[in-house]
């Protein structure tokens, strides 16, 4: 028999007995079936580039324990049959470009994968529109289309196609636009005045082909086919364009109205400031020297006026634009600058892009005094060529101190682990229910006194059951492998302790334990009985264990595995809070102390964090989601390191922490009292920089919302919960509370909002945050993040003191063409700038596969 020290008076007896007591009913019958509680399906996600290839799944059918169901059924189904489908064996075919979530079903639990389809263009066909031949000076009676295809033949939509005239003089329009569904792009070609053969050119990922048309004597015609749009309250201008014929041309309404306000000339120029909203449908005629006539149906809609918005001033789109009206931006005076930020607003985790593009267009206004050049191209009003889609800057990650960059990758590969183990703890919860979870035996002072204090020594040795990766049934081991701990230092909330033979041939300093001890003491305990509501005791000795063992890999500083709050029926149960911890973290603190290596210290109370919070949810309805849970606890980290700022001569908590509101220092910013503050800009900043970025899920390798999920959360203290006046510790305690609604309902409930209006709302704050422009209404207000992070995280493609946003700019006022993905809960932020010349731009967002809204925020 193995003995074991448990801090519990007969705690051993009542493992002994339930122990036995199991050994008995397993003798005294079969052994109960495995019951199904998850599967997993590989791989979890997968690309693709050609219609017809193939991607094999397969599926895993596990328990509650992570163990194997051999010879378990599973029913295999495309949630897009459109992009891909799938066969009884999980062989997933691509039909489309899109993207497809492929399940596996066996009784009542399922297991998702995800199958992106980017197909590659690999010809580019013409289709129609070539070697036609039709009057000078008019449009051709069929469009020049191009098709793009894939190495199969197959279309491959959303790929950009330019177009230009190469010879002939005429006009193409849109000179770029996106192929459709069947892989096809068109363009609209009026031929140039001379007569004989005229040339286009379409040009597309390489390729490149030309269409031929022959222009004869020109016939009388209307070339124009549309009118821009119209502004209320905004001066129009627009020339109608004749085809052929013979000048002079003499134009006329022969059916309908202009809108009120508008006025069509004889010389065929409408104009006028426009009265009233809507559209309006007319047709128009053109009479020539020789009397011949031609007629064209035209419409014309009046939208919204510009924006009217001062520096600070804020407009937000509905998700779907139903009006044909996007926003407006004035061109007002030069170096007016704004903000388009497109933000989607489904939390989900699954990781599906929404295809986003924003379409910038120019208005010039009406041209010099003097009658326009018959038969020409008007070139002064609003433009709808656009240009080529613009393609994204490189973005290189920001430029990060020594002592940060490491830290940062080790946070985040540590956070991505303790997502594994939160997975862990909704099957223990799934097999044993929350009563298997030991009560918490904290006591209440009714005098008031410093319970802590009263508390015994920590034993000086513990047996502990070390958690084992590897094991996919840790909580059904017979006999799980244990390892001494041996004391190294403790206070009254936490007892260190190391792995006896690592304390042998690793050794960690008592002097760097204590460095860390006294961190948390001064500002960890309280930020988290403040913030949280103070830790659990189901062991009765008070104090979180904290456990350095070589089971913490190099990759990782710490972690919780939410198995040691489990009663005996969880074999490898320490039952007691318990806190494992990497050696090299307090090596950092003493091997390097010049260098700034203070990870240890923020990093213990984010783990703390995670101790009372997972037992919560354990014993509640469910576990929040990671990014939830890593939010909580990147805020514990925070405010430990703000009071710490606060402490030592830096800017108070509730204050507003600039560049120069660091604590007073010689030499490096990295103290262990800001330590914990820069980590977390650091990651947040990193995640931003990404040319993708969600809060809920990780779109790339490089971006983890770990990092964006503490802004989210800064934002919510900040915004709902009162941190300027120091009243958010009440508002992390309901969201942490047991009672709260697991993932975003406990949100919601404790905003009174919804996450499509939050994430709105983030997004402005995030687009006005230190710009010197008036702030929101929900805004943050405890960072200005410009100064608080310049010269610290700054990427080498952005400016001294720029909020490092994922986004192109200031680009000038002009025509521009912008297509991007965007991941749930993702954000995206252009940056737009005036010469103060012409009227303005139109910014039209489209988006496919996700709910999208534009944010239009002036900054100066």
């Amino acid at each position: 028999m193995r003995w074991r020290t448990d801090l519990r008076p007969g705690a051993f007896v009542r493992r002994a007995a339930l122990v036995i007591g199991a050994a008995g009913a397993v003798a005294c019958g079969d052994e109960a079936p495995p019951v199904p509680a998850e599967i997993v399906v590989t791989p979890a996600s997968d690309t693709a580039e050609t219609v017809g290839s193939t991607v094999q799944y397969a599926a895993r059918v596990v328990d509650a324990q992570g163990a194997a169901i051999p010879g378990a059924p599973v029913t295999w189904s495309s949630g897009n049959r459109g992009v891909a489908t799938v066969s009884t064996t999980g062989l997933a075919t691509v039909v489309a470009q899109g993207t497809a979530v492929i399940r596996a079903v066996h009784e009542s639990v399922s297991g998702t994968a995800s199958l992106v389809v980017r197909l590659r263009p690999a010809s580019m066909t013409k289709v129609a529109g070539d070697s036609l031949t039709a009057p000078a000076a008019s449009v051709l009676p069929e469009q020049p289309t191009v098709r793009v295809a894939d190495a199969g033949g197959a279309p491959v939509p959303d790929v950009a196609v330019h177009f230009e005239v190469v010879s002939g003089g005429g006009r193409v329009t849109p000179r770029s636009s996106l192929t459709d569904s069947d892989g096809e792009a068109s363009a609209r070609w009026a031929l140039g005045h001379s007569q004989g053969v005229q040339v286009l050119r379409a040009t597309s990922a390489g390729f490149q082909t030309d269409f031929v048309a022959t222009a004869t004597e020109p016939v009388l015609a209307v070339a124009t086919a549309s009118l821009n749009r119209a502004r209320l309250s905004l001066d129009y201008w627009a020339a109608l364009e004749a085809a052929g014929g013979r000048g002079p041309y003499l134009w006329s309404l022969a059916d309908g109205a202009l809108p009120a306000g508008l006025a069509l000339a004889d010389d065929g120029t409408i104009s006028g400031t426009p009265e009233g909203l809507g559209r309006s449908t007319f047709s128009v005629r053109v009479r020539d020297a020789l009397a011949d006539e031609a007629t064209q149906d035209l419409a014309l809609v009046v939208c919204d006026p510009p924006l009217a918005l001062e520096p600070g001033g804020v407009h937000t789109t509905s998700p779907v634009a139903e009006s044909g009206c996007p926003p407006f931006i004035p061109a007002g005076s030069a170096g007016d600058l704004y903000r388009v930020g497109l933000v989607r607003t489904e939390f989900y985790q699954d990781l599906t892009f929404a295809q986003v593009a924003l379409r910038v267009v120019e208005l010039s206004g009406p041209p010099p005094p003097g009658p326009p050049t018959p038969g020409a191209p008007d070139e002064s009003a609003q433009s709808d060529a656009v240009e080529s889609p613009v393609a994204p800057l490189p973005r290189p990650a920001p430029r990060l101190l020594r002592s940060l960059e490491e830290a940062a990758r080790r946070a985040d590969a540590t956070a991505r682990l303790q997502a594994r183990l939160n997975e862990d703890a909704a099957r223990l919860r799934s097999r044993f229910g929350p009563d298997a979870v030991l009560p918490s035996l904290r006591r209440a002072d009714p005098a008031g006194r410093d319970v802590a204090a009263q508390l015994q020594p920590p034993r000086e040795r513990l047996v502990i059951l070390p958690y084992d990766e590897d094991s996919n049934n840790r909580c059904t081991v017979a006999d799980p492998a244990s390892a001494v701990a041996l004391l190294v230092a403790h206070n009254a909330h936490l007892a260190v302790y190391q792995d006896s033979t690592q304390r042998v041939e690793d050794p960690i300093a008592e002097a760097d334990v204590e460095r860390v001890l006294d961190y948390y003491h001064a500002y960890g305990a309280g930020t988290i009985d403040d913030y949280f509501g103070g830790v659990q005791d189901i062991n009765g000795d008070g104090r979180v264990v904290v456990f350095v063992s070589p089971v913490v890999g190099d990759e990782h500083a710490a972690f919780v595995w939410p198995g040691d709050f489990l009663s005996s029926t969880c074999t490898s149960s320490n039952q007691m809070e318990l806190v494992y911890f990497n050696a090299s973290q307090f090596h950092a603190i003493g091997d390097t102390p010049d260098a700034g290596h203070y990870q240890a210290m923020p990093t213990m109370v984010h783990e703390v964090k995670h101790v009372l919070s997972l037992y919560r949810r354990l014993r509640a309805e469910s576990l929040h989601p990671a990014w939830i849970e890593e939010g909580g606890a990147e805020i514990a980290a925070e405010i430990s390191s703000r009071r710490a700022i606060a402490a030592t001569g830096g800017v108070p908590v509730g204050a507003v922490l600039t560049r120069d509101a660091y604590p007073p220092r010689s030499g490096s910013i990295v103290t262990p009292e800001n330590y914990g503050v820069l980590l977390r800009l650091a990651r947040t900043l990193r995640s931003y920089t990404e040319e993708y970025n969600s809060l809920t899920t990780n779109p790339t390798d490089d971006h983890t919302f770990y990092g964006t999920s503490w802004h989210f959360h800064r934002f919510l203290g900040d915004a709902y919960g009162g941190a300027a006046d120091l009243a958010e510790a009440a508002f992390f305690t309901s969201l942490n509370d047991s009672s709260a609604s697991p993932g975003t309902g406990g949100i919601n409930s404790a905003t009174n909002s919804t996450m499509p209006v939050l994430i709105t709302e983030y997004a402005t704050a995030m687009m006005l945050n230190g710009t010197g422009a008036p702030q929101p209404v929900r805004s943050f207000t405890t960072y200005d993040f410009p100064s608080a992070t310049s010269d610290l995280f700054r990427p080498p493609h952005q400016p001294a003191g720029r909020y490092p946003w994922p986004v192109l700019g200031p680009v000038p006022f002009g025509n521009s063409n912008y297509s991007t993905g965007l991941a749930p809960a993702g954000i995206r932020i252009h940056e737009f700038k005036s010469d103060g010349r012409g009227h303005g731009i139109e910014v039209e967002a489209s988006a496919t596969g996700g709910i999208v809204r534009v944010i239009v925020a002036r900054v100066r």
